[in-house]
């Protein structure tokens, strides 16, 4: 997947002869493609400063990220004299790095301040938390909803039980929505929710049973093998419920 993003930023400023500059400053800030969490070191964002006389200087304002990504900055001079500055952020990209704001600060003798330009950190990575939780009532039915911590958003969610047999008219699955249509003790037990997107899955529980409502309950995140190691002794797929 490959995913640009460029904010271009163009100032006329004034020489210290007080008349105004042929070229105007212009500065981007782009994202190549979008880090993933747990892979190796990639380039999380660079700012670039075109064609300045003299070199624009560049630097960040990284925040709660100053201790885990390294700056590389780079000056190319062209023929007319003029010099294109590149400055990238480098690391390994974690789900903590997610949203995280940095600033893109560039100085130049011609500007009397210098200029600051925000840029928001995304990473992506697969289902890291997934819960189920109540929901709402739906008429005399409990409803519970699958909610996972993942970025892009899960687009995938598959429901399981434990019970050898569950009749069809008991519960029934709409996406991330698991219904319990008839409230009685022979639905009692635990029900699993894989939350998937493009870049793994995530697992939620729910143990249910009737007359205690759950609020919340505990979340887990496995891997692919352990995944499959797990619905290795999960029998009966909510998914042959479906209408």
């Amino acid at each position: 997947m490959v995913f640009r993003h460029f904010i271009t930023i163009t100032v006329s400023f004034l020489l210290s002869s007080g008349t105004e500059a042929t070229s105007p400053v212009n500065v981007s800030v782009n994202v190549d493609a979008v880090p993933v969490a747990g892979r190796p070191e990639v380039i999380l964002a660079t700012c670039t400063t075109y064609r300045t006389k003299p070199a624009a200087e560049v630097s960040w304002n990284l925040g709660t990220l100053s201790d885990s990504v390294k700056v590389s900055t780079n000056t190319v001079k062209h023929l007319d004299r003029t010099f294109t500055v590149t400055s990238s952020l480098i690391a390994t990209p974690t789900v903590q790095m997610n949203q995280q704001l940095v600033q893109c600060v560039i100085r130049h003798s011609a500007m009397k301040e210098q200029l600051e330009v925000d840029h928001k950190i995304i990473v992506h990575y697969p289902p890291k938390l997934v819960f189920v939780k109540a929901f709402k009532n739906h008429c005399n039915a409990e409803v519970y909803q699958c909610e996972a911590d993942a970025n892009p958003a899960a687009t995938h969610f598959s429901w399981h039980s434990t019970h050898q047999t569950i009749p069809n008219d008991a519960i029934k699955t709409q996406g991330n929505k698991l219904y319990f249509l008839k409230l009685t003790s022979d639905l009692n037990g635990l029900y699993t929710c894989e939350a998937s997107n493009e870049y793994g899955t995530g697992i939620g529980s729910l143990y249910w049973k009737k007359g205690e409502k759950t609020e919340d309950d505990h979340s887990e995140f496995f891997m692919p093998d352990v995944i499959s190691y797990f619905l290795s002794f999960i029998k009966v797929p909510l998914g042959k419920l479906r209408n």
